[in-house]
């Protein structure tokens, strides 16, 4: 557990200044969602999912913060979009969608938020580059974002803002690991409440099944096969705002009364009269009662992404 909580930490201080840090769902939790979905490819899309990502492989030179081997081309790549934003900053935004916590869809146009770039939009942008490039490279990165972002726009944290990046800025204890600073200049704290939704509640579920990833995707596979056909539906936009209640649900759970905050662009916990040292003089410690609500959650939303996933894979890819 150390080790993951490790790696987790590094990504987080690699993200720093982007809106969301590295590795929504963890490594683990994008495999998942890779794995899951490849169980649902039907075979001829499986097979030229194969041949797209070998028709233009990961640089060699590209550092990777997930160290998988083993698995399936389509969950070896599964960080991938992670990995490259270093290199390319301006696809920081193609991970989320800050949608105020207080928002509901029948009086919020997600238009106003997605007037530049967010996780709805280049869904379905890379969709259509996948479905009409001829290049090899072009066509291997839009399949190798749709992989990832499909699980991105499913981790419910990445479909809300309540002035705090997504909770970013909202200290937590968790598994009685007390938050300290990481960085004063911009209040930073870790663990908060995106990275315990990012890896430690599903780090928490693995080690309580004791299973590998691909043991884990079948139990996930049988435990919803009733609600598979149900949840193979919908669009980006729809995804999203299905994630905004969950994200809901995750804040309304919290142990502490963290009011409905100003909803402006924060660019630093520092930002919005010091929201990250707001959140942590609130003192949050998160328990059993906090994992009875999250987990079905996160089981739930990683085996929607893979459904989804497959099914998007499918129609885009289908002669």
């Amino acid at each position: 557990m150390f080790a993951k909580r490790l790696l987790c930490f590094v990504a987080l201080v690699v993200g720093a200044g982007t809106s969301i840090p590295a590795h929504a769902w963890g490594c683990e939790g994008h495999e998942i969602v890779a794995l899951i979905a490849m169980k649902h490819l039907q075979p001829q899309i499986a097979t030229q999912v194969n041949a797209i990502l070998n028709a233009s492989p990961v640089s060699a030179t590209l550092r990777h913060y997930c160290r998988t081997s083993g698995l399936p081309a389509i969950a070896e790549v599964a960080s991938w979009a992670d990995d490259i934003r270093s290199d390319q900053p301006e696809t920081a935004p193609y991970h989320f969608v800050d949608i105020p916590l207080t928002a509901t869809r029948d009086k919020y146009d997600l238009n106003q938020i997605c007037q530049q770039t967010c996780v709805v939009d280049v869904i379905g942008k890379f969709a259509q580059q996948l479905k009409t490039s001829t290049d090899p490279k072009s066509r291997a990165d839009a399949l190798r974002f749709l992989i990832h972002l499909v699980g991105d726009i499913h981790q419910p944290l990445h479909d809300e803002s309540n002035g705090d990046r997504g909770g970013n800025c909202v200290a937590v204890e968790y598994e009685e690991e007390v938050p300290r600073e990481t960085n004063a200049q911009h209040d930073d704290y870790y663990p908060n409440l995106h990275a315990v939704w990012d890896t430690d509640i599903l780090q928490g579920i693995l080690a309580e099944h004791d299973m590998s990833l691909e043991q884990f995707t079948d139990f996930l596979d049988r435990r919803y096969q009733s609600r598979l056909l149900r949840w193979n539906s919908g669009q980006p936009i729809d995804w999203a705002w299905e994630g905004h209640d969950a994200a809901v649900t995750a804040y309304r759970a919290l142990p502490a009364n963290v009011p409905h905050d100003n909803p402006a662009q924060v660019n630093s916990c520092a930002d919005n009269n010091h929201i990250g040292r707001r959140m942590a003089d609130l003192h949050i410690a998160l328990g059993e009662r906090y994992d009875n609500v999250s987990r079905p959650i996160v089981e739930e939303q990683l085996t929607k992404a893979g459904i989804r996933l497959a099914a998007l894979l499918n129609s885009t890819l289908a002669k």
